[in-house]
């Protein structure tokens, strides 16, 4: 008789579970849908922290704007350059959002990053997802000004048309130093003439997960690496380099001594004909490696113009 009533309890546990994973998948779909038919102010929009960028910002504003992006989500923290002259036009355009977000512990190098990035950085990224861009943009991905979007194959919005099924889009990057230069030469653009090379050590607690996601489907950030999460079952999907990735742009900032210069050899290898692992090996090992597929460079004839350089 007991044996009859603990299995009846244990049907009734079950299946009453099984009713509330139903509904949830039901409210999940109907968030989904109700997501993808909302009506956006936007459809693609950056977050991004920045520093003393001015020298890059309108390179990076116009490259992307080119590519596909609405509209700019951008951090001040502290800024002392020359950033107001260069944002205004696109502040008064409606292009870009600024916000002066207090820096409340000041960067003081790599023992320190996990104070700065709950001080100052994580609650810029939270703020911009939960109350400035959820019900303004579809699609939100955050980044540095060091970093641009590449969509070798089609536009980033034909791409997102593909993916409106997903609440993100997780990404790969590419890394390109910049170091092998003393400065940018005159009259060329930070994205030409810089080769593959292996990507820098990682502080976890600086690290963000880079995805292009729904805000309005975000249910919160797990950290570190800073990232997107997203209601059970939902999850991002990974996307093929060749689809969409980052060029990341590393050491563009620092001071170039001669000891910083590239120690390896530069290879004369199109790097089409060689594998994922074997372009990791090569990286690792120190070499350079020419990029000969650069889809980023059918931008260039626009973003020079819009730069004012012919």
């Amino acid at each position: 008789m007991l044996k009859k009533v603990f299995v009846i309890l244990f049907l009734v546990f079950i299946c009453s579970h099984l009713s509330i994973s139903f509904i949830e998948a039901d409210e999940l779909k109907i968030s989904s849908d109700n997501n993808n038919n909302k009506k956006y102010k936007y459809n693609l929009s950056i977050c991004a922290i920045f520093k003393n960028e001015a020298h890059y910002l309108k390179e990076w504003i116009e490259y992307h704007r080119i590519f596909g992006v609405d509209h700019f989500y951008l951090y001040n923290i502290g800024s002392r350059d020359f950033y107001q002259a260069v944002l205004m036009p696109y502040i008064e355009k409606g292009i870009v959002t600024l916000i002066n977000w207090p820096e409340a512990i000041s960067y003081q190098g790599d023992n320190y990053a996990y104070k700065w990035a709950l001080s100052t950085q994580i609650p810029a990224y939270e703020n911009a997802v939960n109350f400035v861009a959820r019900d303004q943009t579809k699609w939100l991905v955050v980044v540095d000004i060091d970093e641009y979007l590449v969509c070798p194959k089609e536009n980033i919005v034909d791409l997102l048309k593909q993916y409106d099924d997903y609440p993100g889009i997780s990404l790969s990057s590419d890394f390109f130093d910049a170091a092998i230069y003393d400065k940018i030469p005159q009259r060329k653009l930070l994205i030409q003439s810089l080769n593959l090379a292996s990507p820098p050590k990682q502080i976890i607690d600086e690290a963000v997960a880079k995805m292009i996601f729904k805000p309005n489907l975000c249910q919160g950030f797990i950290w570190p690496p800073y990232q997107c999460r997203f209601k059970y079952p939902q999850s991002s999907i990974a996307v093929n380099r060749q689809e969409l990735r980052i060029n990341h742009y590393i050491n563009r900032n620092m001071e170039y001594s001669s000891f910083m210069k590239k120690a390896g050899y530069k290879l004369n290898v199109d790097n089409r004909i060689l594998s994922e692992k074997e372009i990791t090996v090569l990286l690792k090992a120190g070499y350079m490696i020419e990029d000969q597929d650069r889809p980023i460079y059918q931008h260039i004839p626009e973003l020079l113009k819009r730069m004012g350089q012919k």
